[in-house]
């Protein structure tokens, strides 16, 4: 069996983000696994590493394997899911193939990929797994706008868009920057939220950063305002005063 599994972070959208040592063992592997919502859905982490390869022979020669996560929420379920893909790693790995796993953004944040590491170790508790770091939505978004994160002794927090909005009023209230993830369905009341607070002009929205649709609003120059199905995919940040 192979010594090494590489788990890759491949950046919100932009294959120009992928850093160098990201690359590189996309470049030594001979299978590459890539993570996708639904059976007939594509997957957005294959897409983006897919015209990497400067020698189309190269591309040719990976295996890409596409694995189906489904958005549930229902925990055998997405246990089951994770230890089957997991031996299908390990049996690659067990034919010497050298293995790799895409996630959007950064592997160990808010990734499908921390569960499958997880079940990685409990089926081989020895397996050697290096993982890659990639830029997070949030960094590639603040980045775009030029939108300085925290300064000085300020402190920012990330959090996913909680059931109540009471709960994310005190995150916000709690701390100078918030990093607003998983927003989906509830954007409306989100940005109904920052309205109330007052901190819509302080605010930015990125929504499939990096990629051909992406959406980018800086609420410091132009009205905060989307429509409900703009939240797939989306980050907001919010700064409780302007600097």
């Amino acid at each position: 069996m192979t010594d090494k599994f590489y788990g890759i972070g491949v950046g919100p959208g932009d294959p120009e983000l992928i850093t160098v040592k990201g690359l590189n063992a996309l470049k030594r592997a001979d299978v590459i696994f890539a993570p996708k919502a639904t059976i007939k859905g594509e997957s957005l982490a294959r897409e983006i590493v897919e015209g990497l390869f400067a020698d189309k022979k190269d591309e040719e020669k990976k295996e890409f394997i596409e694995l189906e996560f489904p958005m549930t929420k229902d925990e055998e379920e997405l246990k089951n899911r994770y230890a089957t893909s997991a031996r299908l790693i390990l049996d690659a790995m067990k034919a010497d193939k050298v293995v790799a796993y895409l996630t959007i953004g950064d592997p160990l944040l808010y990734s499908t990929y921390i569960y499958l590491l997880d079940a990685l170790k409990e089926l081989a508790p020895k397996v050697v797994v290096e993982t890659i770091p990639g830029i997070a939505a949030y960094s590639a978004l603040a980045a775009s706008l030029n939108y300085s994160l925290v300064e000085k002794d300020a402190r920012i927090a990330i959090c996913p868009v909680p059931k109540k909005m009471t709960e994310l009023r005190e995150v916000i209230e709690s701390n100078d920057t918030t990093v607003i993830m998983k927003v989906a369905k509830k954007l409306p009341e989100v940005v109904g939220l920052l309205a109330d607070m007052g901190l819509t002009d302080s605010a930015i929205f990125g929504s499939r950063v990096g990629q051909k649709n992406e959406k980018l609003v800086d609420g410091r120059a132009e009205p905060f305002e989307f429509s409900e199905k703009e939240g797939y995919l989306s980050t907001i940040i919010v700064r409780k005063a302007t600097p």
